[in-house]
């Protein structure tokens, strides 16, 4: 199959008025800002208030609610998330005036094109991580990225980072097949597995959608890919360099090594010679294919190996990916994003690789149709932890959908032998973490909700406490 030419031929943005429906989420927010730096007006509306404040320092003008009226009268264009319906009444207004719309994917590409080499890492699971990790990298080795990253990383002091027009580091979602509005000059394919079947329908377009997305690298650009995962394809001519722990790839991780606190080490070996070893400060066994990918992007780039490897090193994760939040009466509770069952047996597995006493794993189900694909999945994939408790599933953009509950999952796992409750409400949740809170116990909370939110109201022992 013929790979697709991408043109870049930017809008212009400088001076726009540019309205964003939905400005509060991740990256909407970051997108906010970089278009702020770009020379455009920017003012937007959200039902959350999450990244309200910090926006509105930047001169960012954000409404709460969405109404026609916030869409000043002199607007040039109008940007909206995926989570808006057509019956928004500001995209209603907008179609009405006939201003300019903009997906925020379409709006991520215009931007995108304004950068000399563009990063863009793709997969079902570990996008944020290695992103984060990727642009820590960058940074240490002088480059001046610009970043745009789906969770808040404290070493650029959120989701965005404005650097130099050199380089580019995006996350590239699949969800709606949106990453195929990049033209990436590298990408990074992590892995392939099914989710979003609401839009992709089966597995096969899940596939697919990421074949596609490897036709959009430029033609003298790279794929940097897992070479273990057999559902990654891409067509004939694309500069390919693929990363393995099964030897399988130009790059491989040798000698892997555990350390008590659930950290990783390995040796690099780059066509067959060893480059050194690598030490992370990341717990999780699948961080070490999120390092081998930043490793081939760095080695792409001419980064040398000491660099390379002490940076990644040195790496400290992104806010709620498996992220040590403290100690309730002596047991580690760690926040996790993981909303796919391979992500939550990822996290779980990570947590007893270290942990001495018992595990509690409450995972709160992201929207209705995620949780009725995945149904007995969520089921089997807490099914490693010592104690499970399902809390109410986030709906996002969706309505209910009969049968389809928190109350069903924990229902089900009872009959299969697996002691799990539903969980309704914080109050019920916070009964539930005093109950099992004991010295060397580990408490896991797993879902893309609010349970971030959640977590902030919790109350840790004073000595941990951050």
């Amino acid at each position: 199959m013929a790979r697709k030419s991408c043109i870049k031929c930017s809008m212009e943005l400088s001076g726009k008025n540019i309205h964003i429906v939905g400005i509060c989420g991740v990256s909407l927010s970051a997108l906010a800002v970089l278009l702020s730096c770009e020379g455009a007006r920017v003012t937007g509306s959200d039902l959350d208030e999450t990244e309200a404040a910090r926006l509105r320092t930047l001169g960012i003008t954000v409404f709460v609610g969405h109404r026609k009226e916030n869409i000043l009268s002199d607007a040039d264009m109008v940007v909206f998330s995926s989570a808006i319906g057509d019956d928004n009444p500001e995209l209603i207004e907008a179609k009405r005036r006939g201003l300019v719309l903009l997906s925020r994917a379409e709006l991520l590409s215009e931007i995108s094109k304004k950068y000399g080499c563009v990063i863009a890492v793709a997969g079902s699971h570990g996008k944020t991580t290695t992103t984060a990790m990727i642009a820590s990298m960058l940074i240490d080795a002088g480059l001046n990225p610009t970043v745009h990253v789906g969770g808040w990383f404290s070493k650029i002091g959120g989701n965005v980072r404005v650097g130099s027009k050199a380089y580019f580091v995006t996350e590239a979602c699949e969800y709606k097949n949106n990453f195929l509005k990049l033209c990436p000059d590298m990408a990074v394919i992590l892995n392939v597995q099914a989710d979003h079947l609401d839009f992709f329908k089966t597995f096969a377009g899940v596939v697919k959608g990421f074949f596609s997305f490897a036709q959009k690298i430029k033609h003298d650009g790279a794929l940097i890919y897992n070479a273990d995962d057999p559902n990654i394809n891409f067509p004939e001519g694309v500069n390919a360099v693929g990363f393995s722990v099964e030897n399988g790839g130009d790059i491989n991780a040798a000698n892997i090594k555990m350390q008590r606190n659930g950290t990783y080490s390995f040796d690099c070996i780059f066509d067959g010679s060893t480059l050194g070893r690598v030490h992370l400060s990341v717990c999780g066994e699948h961080n070490i294919k999120n390092a081998l990918a930043t490793i081939l992007v760095g080695l792409h780039l001419g980064i040398d190996f000491k660099t390379i490897a002490k940076s990644v090193g040195a790496f400290c994760g992104v806010d709620r990916r498996f992220q040590f939040l403290g100690t309730i009466n002596g047991a580690a509770v760690y926040s996790d994003y993981a909303h796919h069952p391979t992500e939550i047996k990822a996290s779980i597995k990570t947590a007893k690789s270290f942990t001495a006493g018992k595990i509690l794993a409450v995972f709160q189900p992201h929207t209705y149709t995620r949780t009725a694909a995945f149904f007995d999945d969520f089921i089997s994939s807490v099914a490693d932890a010592d104690e499970r408790a399902f809390y109410s599933i986030f709906p996002a953009r969706e309505r209910p959908m009969s049968g389809i509950t928190h109350t069903a999952l924990a229902q089900k796992s009872c009959k299969l032998g697996l002691n799990a409750r539903a969980i309704d409400d914080k109050n019920a949740l916070f009964k539930l973490i005093a109950e099992f809170a004991a010295p060397n116990n580990t408490i896991l909370l797993l879902g893309a909700g609010n349970m971030q939110n959640l977590c902030k109201d919790l109350k840790f022992d004073e000595k941990y406490h951050k």
